[in-house]
């Protein structure tokens, strides 16, 4: 048990997975809303209809739309507060907008790059943290010659155990850190959902100008910059579909990147004859957030994940048919440091040369895939210098080799039970990954009768970030209807509200909600699961602080997604009034909290995790999350006061991760089983560890650990019936090109 993985080990038994096919499901998704919560209506809506003024598209398929696109999209960013005086954090953001770019169903003909436009707002630290310097950069020349004042080679957070160069085999060109005039790009949380993914189409100009052979130019961008940004956090599209049109060989379908949570969902991007550069590309940092139900169609490349630093990509339920070369590309960072992390499951490759790539510091666990070929390609799987590779249940039809390794086919046959490759590892093993069952996150449709909407202002509740709509809230959910929203900016829950079982959604529109006086640390939460129901309740879109989002208390399964916990460390901002909300979040707690299980001695409860912040969190062994069974796609935790995921008595699959500035990452006690496929861990300065830590219990993990100058003493600690074991960071090997390592551990 004690040993590191080894492709040649038997198999541990686990419980079945999901019997879906791979591929792309395409939802029927039909999102509509009332019209009190759209802009336009003066109510304190944040949904902005991009046909409504002042943008006024068309949707004809025949007007040129695409200023009017950007000019939603540049709304956006106009209208949002930024914190520009000292005492304000880098990292924190005002949570008063948070606006939704709304395509209803028709066809957007674009000719140019739909983005927020230039000039584009950049940041530089070096005064500090709480001295953030911003200019604008007026056009991509003049970010050019920007970049060229730069003089000496930078290095890491200013660590010289670190140096960006070595980091990035030395082409850390894309902006800097010490030397910097421009550090990142402030993108503002830009979230585009379109009504339906067949029905909304944002289409590109045949022969377009500027999309030429090797323009590498986008027909959706999220940013603009070439160093991308850290700070960039809940970029989101939904239910669109990106045509590239015919004649336009540089053309990219989509840009995007985001930092700590969103994600590329149900969307379709597609070449009108085959050609172009790429469909989903992000090589500016960051990159993490969940994906799911994808289609890309022709390009050279499908999916191009090469941002570098803290990337983590989630995806699921893919198709990816026609590629001229490679279908995903994973690693070979451009904008610098660290490296990339991809948990891919239900993927459909058709036709591609080869289905996937691991350059270097590309990370890639696929699992239950099928690849196919009809060409006889040499191999559907390349691992280049310093990639891994870890592929579970995988069908290869059509490839003379299912798996190359630096060149030399290692893998062959039509089915891959599961192939780990050796890269960065050391040590003999016997086991295999942990394989717990897997279960699909459920699918819940919005609601098309808005009849069945309960809007939380039609109860009472004022939505301005002060007073206290705790009880107006509790209204709105025993008001019998499944929906219950929020349409303004700010709402504050100094009570606790219960969520009956009537209630199946509640959305706040990428809202905030947060308590304004303080509960004592093992106070309530904010909302709760007070009755018992077989159907799962979805609670997503949100923005909280001030402790406890939602103790579990009832046996139902429960559904957590896009929700930003405000990050531990910036809460002495949150505790200023009009910082980051417009009251003081409370402060009576160590830290703030996605979820509790206030009913551990029952049965255990089912939880999916979805894109989300702060879930199974620690203050130093108070807070172990017990006797849950947990899927948690994308979680991020970080610079927390204990280990950033810790659990007791409960079952957990995590699927992509993201954690920085911790001594322990995982915790795990009395009988748990917690697999981990993926994520990517960042220190800057030396811990002991372990940075593991199992008792009497099994842990499974696979991911990227950067800064390996850096290294945490202990990477794994066992205490198996009081044998002690442990694991030190010298059994692993730091990668030839990048100053991290991949940790896998059994």
């Amino acid at each position: 048990m004690k040993t590191l993985f080894n492709a040649e080990a038997q198999p541990c038994m686990g419980l079945p997975t999901t019997e879906t096919e791979p591929g792309d499901r395409n939802p029927l998704i039909n999102q509509i809303y009332p019209p009190v919560a759209f802009y336009h209506n003066g109510k304190g809506g944040r949904v902005l209809d991009v046909t409504k003024a002042p943008f006024n598209a068309k949707g004809d398929g025949v007007t040129d739309d695409t200023h009017a696109l950007i000019a939603a999209m540049r709304f956006v960013c106009d209208h949002y507060e930024r914190l520009l005086e000292n005492g304000f954090s880098y990292c924190g953001q005002k949570q008063n907008r948070n606006w939704i770019v709304y395509l209803p169903d028709g066809e957007y003909l674009v000719s140019d790059t739909v983005s927020q436009g230039w000039p584009a707002l950049a940041m530089n630290i070096l005064k500090g943290w709480s001295n953030v310097q911003y200019l604008h950069v007026e056009s991509p020349e003049h970010e050019q010659e920007l970049l060229s004042n730069v003089s000496s080679a930078p290095l890491l957070h200013g660590n010289p155990a670190t140096p960006a160069g070595d980091d990035n085999a030395g082409r850390y060109i894309r902006g800097q850190y010490n030397d910097a005039t421009v550090y990142a790009e402030t993108n503002w949380a830009i979230r585009v959902l379109g009504q339906s993914r067949d029905k909304t189409i944002i289409r590109l100009k045949n022969s377009a100008t500027g999309f030429g052979e090797g323009a590498e130019k986008a027909v959706v961008a999220f940013y603009l910059l070439q160093r991308g940004s850290n700070v960039n956090i809940g970029n989101i599209i939904e239910n669109v579909t990106i045509k590239t049109g015919k004649g336009n060989p540089g053309a990219v379908g989509l840009k995007w990147n985001s930092s700590n949570w969103g994600g590329v969902r149900n969307v379709a991007i597609c070449s009108g004859d085959g050609r172009g550069l790429a469909g989903l590309v992000t090589d500016a940092n960051n990159a993490t957030g969940y994906h799911h139900d994808l289609r890309v169609e022709g390009f050279d490349i499908g999916i191009k994940i090469a941002a570098g630093r803290e990337t983590m990509v989630t995806l699921e339920y893919a198709t990816l048919s026609g590629q001229r070369g490679t279908s995903i590309c994973i690693g070979d960072a451009r904008a610098g440091g660290g490296g990339d992390s991809l948990s891919a499951r239900k993927v459909l490759v058709h036709g591609a040369p080869v289905a996937l790539r691991a350059g270097r510091a590309g990370q890639a666990i696929l699992l239950e895939s099928h690849l196919e070929s009809s060409g006889g390609e040499a191999s559907a799987i390349v691992i280049e210098p310093d990639g891994f590779l870890l592929a579970r249940d995988i069908r290869v039809s059509g490839y003379r080799a299912a798996v190359a390794l630096h060149g030399e086919a290692v893998v062959r046959g039509d089915f891959i039970e599961e192939y780990a490759s050796p890269a960065g590892l050391t040590g003999n093993a016997a086991t295999r990954s942990l394989r717990l069952q897997i279960k699909d996150s459920p699918i819940i449709s919005p609601e098309l009768d808005f009849s069945k909407w309960a809007n939380v202002d039609d109860f009472g509740a004022l939505g301005d970030g002060c007073a206290d709509d705790t009880a107006a809230i509790q209204r709105a959910m025993n008001s019998g209807n499944p929906v219950v929203y929020f349409p303004r900016a700010n709402y504050v829950v100094n009570g606790t509200v219960d969520i009956p079982a009537s209630v199946r959604e509640i959305t706040w529109l990428f809202g905030a909600v947060h308590r304004s006086v303080a509960a004592q640390p093992d106070g309530p939460a904010l909302f709760r699961v007070a009755e018992p129901s077989p159907e799962p309740l979805l609670l997503h879109q949100a923005v909280t602080a001030g402790g406890v989002f939602l103790d579990h208390e009832e046996d139902r399964p429960v559904v957590l997604e896009d929700i930003y916990v405000i990050f531990n460390h910036i809460r002495s901002s949150a505790s200023r009034a009009d910082m980051l909300f417009p009251s003081p979040a409370a402060q009576n707690t160590t830290m703030w909290r996605l979820y509790r299980n206030t009913l551990p001695s029952g049965v255990a409860k089912e939880i999916f995790v979805n894109d989300s912040l702060f879930f199974g969190g620690d203050e130093g062994e108070k807070c172990v999350l017990e006797n849950v069974n947990a899927w948690v796609r994308m979680g991020n935790n970080e610079h927390l006061p204990g280990a950033q995921f810790a659990f007791r008595r409960s079952d957990v699959w995590v699927f992509g991760f993201k954690a920085e500035n911790a001594e322990t990452l995982f915790l795990a006690e009395n009988r748990s089983r917690i697999e981990v496929l993926g994520g990517s861990f960042l220190n800057w300065k030396c811990w002991r560890g372990p940075v593991i830590l199992s008792r009497d219990s099994l842990v499974s993990a696979i991911f990227f650990m950067w800064h390996w100058g850096l290294a945490t003493e202990t990477i794994w600690q066992d205490e198996n019936s009081g044998v002690f074991t442990t694991v030190p960071a010298t059994r692993f090997k730091k990668l030839d090109k990048v100053d991290g390592a991949v940790i896998a551990i059994r």
